[in-house]
């Protein structure tokens, strides 16, 4: 394969084949012409989100926006300034590749000609070959392969791109398979005419895909009203009452000016003094945060949850750093490693990021029910417009977006499974057998 002779070695690979129902010649010619920008809306919404923060690199340095293109072609990728043609067989084999940063929001891209593509070493890169090819598979039909190898050149590389890639990697094989479908799609179409009589239906087809199209959008516009008046409010004060959601609690006034809260709750059959010491352990190189520990490693936060009293985690003070993520982070920020704001002792402990304005407070409060019941309010108070997290931090617009759909659910669902563990820990001490004395 041609792909071996430009990056036989390599960190991670990922490949896809398609059967296709036609000739491999017009199945290639279809390869290198099929446009990649009619590969369905999902595939459409991640390249646009990839590109987001590039485009705002460009606004804020006051350049011109590069218009969205209109078509795109595996043929054209190679006379953009990013991508290099590194080898083709016609008929058989293409072979494309690029040098980058590809786990920063603004890639730096480094061109690389094809003769020096293989020995390029220079650390902090990772090299991308893409190799797409044709094999006969029997009588007018083909094998399809799409093949993309990345190896990394310095170790810090490797692991910026390592946890780049836990995250974009599923996205990445959905991706290539669109593009295979795509391309088999036009090949297909290429390589066989439908009969007059289908051709005669093509307009009872049309009219058929509108009414689909008019339905999924009447499905689509009810799940969303579903979602923004139903099951929003719900998870935004999940455990509480609406009074009890809105009603003052300790830290509130460190952040006056929040335009946003979100309060949830939790009731624990323990007293307050057996619940305090969980709270006064969280952080990431501490007692973790009792929730899906496994998704918060998954994109590298190396979160690792106690199920015991840690007593040497246990001396915590207002002004002491209490880390969400290492200091390495890919996408580290000083929202990153928040203080201790306000601290009493088996009643409230109070995070904020560091500074006269921050962003979001973050408060844990517990209330007495009873002596054996105690009820833990979380709460979270910001202003999203002086966050520095997210590729969309400049750009208030896309940041409510994102907001709203991804980091408010993303929260819920995280905080509701730490409230949990937490309720799971403090129970199973506080009920726990005493052992039988010798």
């Amino acid at each position: 394969m041609l792909i071996d002779r430009y990056l036989p070695d390599y960190d991670v690979t990922v490949v896809r084949h398609a059967i296709v129902e036609a000739d491999p010649e017009t199945t290639y010619d279809a390869m290198l012409e099929a446009d990649l920008t009619d590969t369905g809306p999902i595939v459409r919404a991640l390249s646009r989100l990839r590109d987001v923060p590039a485009i705002r690199s460009r606004l804020l340095d006051g350049k011109p926006s590069t218009p969205p293109l209109e078509r795109l072609r595996f043929a054209d990728v190679t006379g953009t300034d990013e991508w290099t043609r590194l080898a083709e067989h016609p008929g058989e084999e293409f072979v494309f590749g690029a040098v980058g940063t590809f786990w920063r929001p603004a890639i730096e891209w480094r061109r690389v000609d094809p003769e020096a593509f293989a020995a390029f070493d220079d650390p902090g890169y990772a090299k991308l070959a893409i190799g797409l090819s044709v094999r006969p598979y029997g009588e007018r039909r083909t094998l399809l392969t799409y093949e993309a190898r990345t190896a990394t050149t310095s170790e810090r590389a490797r692991r910026n791109f390592r946890r780049y890639w836990r995250l974009i990697g599923p996205f990445a094989g959905y991706v290539m398979s669109r593009a295979l479908e795509r391309i088999a799609a036009d090949a297909e179409a290429i390589a066989r005419r439908p009969p007059k009589r289908e051709r005669d239906r093509g307009g009872d087809r049309s009219r058929s895909s509108a009414f689909r199209r008019r339905l999924g959008a009447a499905v689509a516009l009810v799940l969303a009203g579903t979602y923004h008046l139903v099951i929003r409010p719900w998870h935004r004060r999940w455990g509480t009452t609406d009074g009890k959601a809105e009603s003052p609690l300790p830290g509130d006034d460190l952040l006056p000016d929040a335009t946003n809260q979100v309060t949830h709750a939790i009731e624990i059959d323990a007293s307050a003094e057996a619940v305090w010491p969980w709270l006064a352990q969280l952080g990431q190189n501490r007692g973790g945060f009792y929730s899906y520990d496994w998704l918060e490693n998954a994109v590298g936060a190396d979160i690792h949850n106690a199920d015991r009293i840690v007593p040497e985690y246990q001396d915590l003070s207002e002004g002491d750093v209490v880390r969400l993520a290492p200091e390495d982070y890919s996408v580290n920020s000083p929202e990153s490693a928040p203080e201790v704001a306000l601290l009493e002792s088996e009643r409230a402990l109070v995070l904020r990021p560091p500074g006269e304005s921050p962003a979001w407070t973050w408060a844990f409060v517990l209330e007495s029910v009873d002596e054996e019941t105690t009820r833990l309010l979380a709460r979270m108070r910001s202003n999203p417009r002086r966050s520095t997290i997210g590729p969309f931090a400049s750009v208030p617009p896309l940041q409510r977006v994102a907001n709203y759909l991804f980091w408010e659910p993303a929260h819920f669902v995280m905080e509701r499974g730490m409230l949990r563990g937490i309720k799971r820990r403090a129970e199973q001490i506080e009920h726990a057998e005493p052992s039988p004395r010798a």
